[in-house]
């Protein structure tokens, strides 16, 4: 088969927007006998449902398309992805927006491994080679398959070569980039994904990075690779264990929370004194200039290069507030395609994909707190507030003091952070039961492991924004976390035990003085 010929093919097959509803296929095959990448698809989604014979009969018709599909030992574990709108639709009689949107999901991920599998395979394929499958019920045989690939990877660890890429919400676009490079090299290519928020303007990494799906290959530019899928919104299917990715991710995640921590601080010291500082322990000096309370042996190695990438390019990932960073840079691919670069492999310094220097946002309807970079939400807590006495606005941090008063148990709890020279603060309290209540006089009050995180994570100059309905409704999303509270808040996204935390290398308390916060 010419290749303007299976282009043709493709152009014709998805000029009919495919998979408007399930019997799509079935009459599209009927109106195009000789399209043998539809009788293909069709076979498969026969297959899936146990429909053996009427499996076999399309993968018949399909020819070298089906030859092609399964001397390439691509494997899709488990049956085909569905149209989850399809399903809503027909059990409610309705489609939402959101249904709508995820129409025809499941197309896209496996004509992309057709276009890029079967062109090499066919030529292949009609060197000689005859299959014998379709013949003999090769709906059953690719469906075992899936099944012995599928036992293999549970309990699976990770090897050396697995790439993470992050997605921002189009990850079919990522799925695309990621198959165009990964049969150059063996190994896992992840790709991840944090909710977004109901109204879509936040992705909420403070709840879950999760494994969307991924694709192993065994590299060689011709070999076998299979597709996997993590969670169940994507596909119809018996989802694969990601219990082996999990602490891969977590680390990925830590090393770029420390990334914008650091960045961050460097940022803040520079918008003080005018410009960056060219030693770890100057962002650790003692109080009053304690921007933080010390830097984990992972922020001093570092430092050398970040100050480097800082003064090379100040609009590096963890740039002031306000400005943007451009999007991931993708380099050329085989054929020209875009090829993402893995959020894995970038050095340790980058912080992408948290671009913006961390900023602070405080919903007084909520009772919320955010760290946000950008539009990504880092953490989030539940606070309490002075109901009108609580000021909006813009602030900064100002000051940031441990043990305020000389107690880590008075009213003030054990940190404090001022906002603009007033005597309105964020701090902890001894009084938890006013978490979530308009009980103080107009300062932010925190859960004690809330505070301390929070002391850490941030600097003086930090941005600070009060209003009203400014944050998302805590659970409004779809990802997961522990702890009280909606998922995802609270220390440690949830998990004070996984608490982001700095070691004391500075005295950055203040016992000289007498704290009159409002509190």
């Amino acid at each position: 088969m010419k290749n303007n010929h299976r282009q043709d093919q493709l152009e014709r097959f998805f000029q009919h927007n495919p998979i408007e509803d399930p019997l799509y296929l079935k009459k599209y095959v009927k109106e195009h006998p000789d399209h043998k990448m539809a009788w293909y698809l069709l076979g498969r989604e026969y297959a899936a449902q146990g429909k053996e014979g009427k499996a076999a009969y399309c993968f018949a018709q399909a020819g070298e398309i089906y030859e092609a599909f399964e001397r390439q030992k691509i494997t899709i574990e488990g049956p085909l992805p569905t149209d989850p709108s399809t399903v809503s639709r027909n059990a409610k009689g309705a489609e939402s927006p959101n249904r709508v949107r995820n129409k025809g999901k499941w197309m896209p991920l496996l004509v992309l491994l057709l276009l890029l599998a079967v062109p090499a395979a066919i030529d292949s394929a009609n060197g000689g080679v005859t299959s014998e499958a379709a013949k003999t019920a090769p709906g059953k045989n690719a469906n075992a398959n899936a099944e012995v690939q599928s036992d293999q990877i549970q309990g699976e660890v990770p090897g050396p070569g697995t790439k993470l890429y992050f997605s921002e919400g189009d990850w079919g676009k990522r799925l695309q980039q990621v198959l165009a490079t990964s049969s150059l090299s063996a190994g896992e290519s992840v790709i991840m994904q944090a909710p977004r928020s109901a109204d879509g303007k936040w992705i909420e990494w403070n709840k879950s990075v999760s494994p969307l799906l991924s694709v192993t290959s065994d590299g060689g530019g011709g070999g076998s690779s299979a597709l996997k899928y993590y969670q169940s919104q994507i596909c119809s299917c018996q989802v694969a264990d990601s219990a082996a990715l999990v602490p891969v991710i977590e680390q990925w995640m830590r090393d770029r929370e420390q990334a914008i921590v650091l960045q961050s601080a460097m940022k803040a010291y520079q918008a003080k004194t005018g410009s960056l500082p060219e030693v770890p322990d100057q962002l650790a000096k003692p109080y009053p200039d304690n921007l933080l309370p010390g830097l984990t042996p992972e922020m001093k190695e570092l430092f050398p290069q970040t100050l480097k990438m800082l003064k090379t390019n100040p609009a590096t990932p963890g740039q002031a507030q306000g400005t943007k960073q451009a999007e991931e840079p993708a380099r050329p691919g085989p054929e020209g395609k875009e090829a993402a670069i893995p959020s894995s492999s970038q050095p340790k310094t980058s912080s992408d994909p948290l671009r913006e220097a961390l900023s602070i946002m405080i919903d007084t309807d909520k009772h919320l707190l955010a760290l946000v970079s950008g539009d990504k939400i880092i953490r989030s807590y539940p606070v309490g507030l002075g109901g009108e006495k609580t000021p909006q606005g813009e602030f900064i941090i100002s000051e940031k003091v441990r043990n305020p008063n000389g107690k880590s148990n008075g009213e003030f709890g054990s940190r404090g952070m001022t906002l603009s020279d007033t005597l309105y603060a964020i701090h902890g309290t001894n009084k938890p039961s006013s978490i979530g209540k308009d009980e103080s006089h107009g300062c932010v009050r925190m859960q004690q492991a809330d505070v301390e995180e929070l002391y850490d994570m941030v600097t003086h100059q930090t941005k600070v924004t009060i209003g009203k309905g400014i944050l998302p409704e805590p659970g409004s999303g779809d990802g997961s976390g522990a702890g009280a509270g909606a998922p995802g808040s609270g220390a440690g996204r949830g998990k004070p035990n996984q608490s982001f935390g700095l070691p004391l290398q500075t005295n950055d308390s203040n016992p000289g003085k007498k704290y009159r916060w409002l509190d």
